[in-house]
């Protein structure tokens, strides 16, 4: 699936660059959801997400069938489908009960838990250089998750567990970009999404206007754009090098939040978001892995 003729070599700026329009899309998405949410559902907004993202690559797979039926690994593929499914899901339930900026601080927090994943699902031990790292990092979401009367923010508790989703959306996705084609990818990604939401969509469709209906075409379109993007990011440029980028997510979101809600963080959010954002950097820097 050739979208771009300059997607061709490692070339780690154009990677970067790439990247950083990728989290643009996914922090308009979570804008997005925020705004709407009062007005549709978590099942009507997953499952519009999935059926678009089949809308839009159903020419790629025609023009490359039967071949777009291949993948090389079935397993990675569904994994990253439903994990991917999974993170959106918990990031429609945050948006609902916590600030934007908190929400994608949250979600990209997945590098802090990507060395633990390795190390249960690969059998890779983590490094012992990570621990600082690690240790300030969940300092920083313990900030976040803002404990009280009721022991933890149940908003922000869901936004952790997209960054936990994300963490494995990383690890499949860069397992996925060396080998599989982008078009039958896509073309799991989003079949599973659309038959795992439909029960739901059907037992809890919100549709209140034209306007809302126009929002979930933009849910659609900026989950395919953003996926697509960050595939040839991870192409393009090596992983330890891409995913710090994913940070720039809570800028867009800051903006957005300042523009829409005229929200501020607070001194304490701002101590997590430091906390977090040094310590993901540093634990992807600290261990690319031989293949990133």
């Amino acid at each position: 699936m050739k979208i771009f003729n300059f997607f061709q070599h490692y070339n780690l700026k154009k990677g970067i660059f790439i990247a950083i329009l990728a989290w643009l899309c996914f922090s308009t998405l979570f804008m997005l959801a925020k705004v709407i949410e009062s007005k549709t559902t978590v099942p009507t907004m997953l499952f519009f997400r999935n059926v678009l993202g089949l809308a839009f690559i159903a020419p790629f797979i025609f023009k490359e069938w039967p071949k777009s039926l291949e993948v090389k690994n079935i397993k990675i593929v569904v994994i990253r489908s439903l994990v991917g499914l999974l993170s959106l899901f918990f990031i429609f339930l945050a948006v609902q009960k916590i600030s934007l900026v908190n929400t994608t601080l949250l979600n990209t927090s997945a590098p802090l838990f990507v060395p633990f994943i390795v190390w249960f699902w690969l059998k890779k031990p983590i490094n012992y250089k990570l621990w600082p790292a690690v240790i300030f990092g969940f300092i920083g979401i313990a900030l976040l998750l803002q404990p009280d009367s009721r022991i933890f923010n149940l908003g922000a508790v869901y936004a952790l567990a997209s960054g936990i989703c994300l963490a494995f959306t990383f690890i499949t996705m860069r397992m996925a970009s060396k080998k599989e084609n982008l078009s039958s990818f896509l073309l799991y990604f989003f079949a599973i999404g659309m038959i795992a939401t439909l029960p739901f969509a059907i037992f809890d469709w919100k549709i209140e206007n034209g306007w809302i209906l126009l929002a979930l075409f933009g849910i659609g379109l900026l989950s395919f754009m953003g996926q697509v993007l960050f595939y040839y990011a991870l192409k393009f440029g090596r992983a330890h090098h891409i995913v710090p980028f994913t940070y720039s997510a809570v800028v867009f979101s800051g903006i957005y939040e300042w523009l829409i809600w005229d929200k501020a963080p607070s001194l304490i959010a701002y101590i997590g978001m430091v906390l977090i954002i040094a310590s993901g950097i540093w634990i992807v820097l600290l261990n690319p892995g031989k293949n990133s």
